[in-house]
């Protein structure tokens, strides 16, 4: 039954440990490309953990968090495409 929030839970978890990992990259390499692909392991973080709380009923919350992890992925998106 809690099958479904585990995968979340995991999700959200390993992202945020990947992005740590490559962040700490980004950081010693002076990489932007590393720091991007950062910024979108802590959005897919933020999302997920979005629909971990939709799934827990608590909807206002997962919304919020939902629309910061959209918002994150479009501005680094763009930042992306004016670095090109």
């Amino acid at each position: 039954m809690h099958h479904q929030r585990e995968k979340y839970y995991l999700g959200s978890l390993l992202s945020l440990g990947i992005a740590i990992l490559v962040g700490s990259v980004a950081i010693f390499k002076s990489s932007y490309f590393f720091m991007i692909f950062c910024f979108y392991l802590l959005a897919i973080s933020i999302i997920s953990d979005a629909l971990l709380l939709n799934m827990m009923f608590r909807k206002p919350e997962g919304l919020m968090q939902l629309i910061r992890g959209v918002v994150l992925i479009i501005l680094v998106t763009f930042l992306f495409l004016k670095l090109i």
